[in-house]
């Protein structure tokens, strides 16, 4: 979802500003100001960012398997079953079925639509009306997407911790009847997928069960170290595409120019192929930008997510269970790993970042375009032209 408010066009089209100069309001029209800054056109954006979540996250979601099952690897188990990301992806589809390639996506479809809206209009508004940040490399940025990670925190750690508790269900008795042997493991074809079902029938039947034996407060495991993660993550994401965006429409606009050699005889002529160069850099460079901040964001946080993972994904059953919290988990994860455990399948998550982030920008363009052509928007949103875009989480 655009999270950002592209700031407005100047009036001269003959300007010669930076492509990431910022643009001053016009003081000559002071009414105009309160209703550029809060006019975030909510309807249009939530469509696009609904579109944007669904997609990005029916892409991504096989990737987000692997990277939480490397993330929780068993270190008593044999090296034998250290696989490797495209390696273990196969060893799921042999023994688990293509299914359990979706298994716990529901609540991800819901909760980054939602966080997907809330994001862009905090950032916004606390870009603009509080921080006031600028284009380019910029720490108030950072501040302005952190700003939001309370309420994100609120609606993703259920979403985690059941997305989490899904994609592992599968291998607990596996793990369990590893544990009982001597410690060779062998993953074979005979490991039938029915052997490998899990406890839980679906993403309901996992909440309704867990909620049911624990209370409600059990959807909230990991909620602390989650919510620093989601503040970690948004203001590094926020500050790297802001940064990211800058340099890439530099680089694109100069290339362009320099590529195109044309002389032009009048200053028309020249403001004209100047817009259309910026406008050409802009549609390379926002995409460009979003996939290279995801994959930094993630790269950066994802200490914080090894231990996110490692304290929602604890079997949870019985009456009566021991929560490790995230401090123990890094203690853990430190004296049995090292440090290569706190980054147990980022590779998977730089890919999906780069490949979540491309295709989101797809359907949410697409989205845009739809609710234009139907006359349910009027297309003149200020975030339709340069916003940051949904991102990955």
């Amino acid at each position: 979802m655009n999270a950002t408010a592209a700031p407005a066009r100047p009036a001269n089209p003959s300007s010669s500003a930076s492509p990431c100069q910022p643009i001053q309001s016009n003081p000559s029209n002071p009414e105009e100001q309160p209703t550029q800054s809060l006019s975030f056109h909510l309807g249009e954006e939530a469509i696009g960012g609904f579109a944007a979540g669904v997609v990005g996250t029916l892409l991504g979601f096989p990737l987000d398997l692997v990277k939480t099952r490397m993330q929780t690897q068993d270190v008593s188990s044999s090296p034998k079953s250290k696989l490797s990301p495209l390696s273990l992806l196969r060893h799921i589809l042999k023994t688990e079925g293509v299914s359990s390639l979706y298994k716990g996506v529901g609540p991800p479809l819901l909760s980054l639509s939602i966080v997907n809206t809330l994001s862009f209009t905090s950032y916004s508004y606390f870009r603009q009306n509080h921080f006031h940040g600028t284009d380019g490399w910029d720490y108030r940025n950072a501040l302005s997407g952190m700003m939001g990670a309370p309420l994100f925190g609120l609606v993703t750690t259920p979403e985690n911790f059941l997305k989490t508790q899904m994609q592992l269900d599968n291998v607990q008795d596996e793990r369990a009847r590893i544990r009982k042997k001597s410690g060779q493991v062998e993953y074979s074809g005979s490991e039938s997928a029915q052997k490998l079902r899990g406890r839980f029938s679906g993403s309901w039947h996992c909440a309704k069960t867990l909620v049911s034996s624990h209370g409600l407060t059990v959807l909230y495991t990991g909620h602390v170290i989650n919510t620093i993660r989601e503040a970690a993550f948004v203001g590094m994401y926020f500050y790297c595409y802001e940064g990211y965006k800058c340099e890439f429409k530099r680089l694109i606009s100069t290339a362009k120019k320099l590529s195109g050699g044309v002389s032009y005889s009048s200053s028309a002529d020249s403001a004209c192929e100047s817009n259309v160069c910026e406008s050409y850099a802009a549609s390379l460079a926002i995409p460009m930008a979003g996939g290279c901040a995801g994959a930094t964001s993630w790269a950066f946080t994802f200490p914080l997510d090894c231990m996110r993972a490692g304290v929602q994904g604890q079997p949870i059953s019985g009456e009566h269970i021991h929560k490790q919290g995230a401090l123990e988990t890094l203690k853990q994860l430190w004296q049995t790993k090292g440090i290569t455990g706190l980054y147990a399948g980022v590779g998977p998550s730089i890919a999906r970042a780069f490949l979540v982030s491309g295709s989101r920008f797809s359907a949410y363009e697409g989205a845009l375009a739809l609710c234009r052509w139907s006359g349910l928007s009027s297309g003149k949103g200020k975030y339709g032209e340069e916003g940051a875009g949904p991102y990955d989480d």
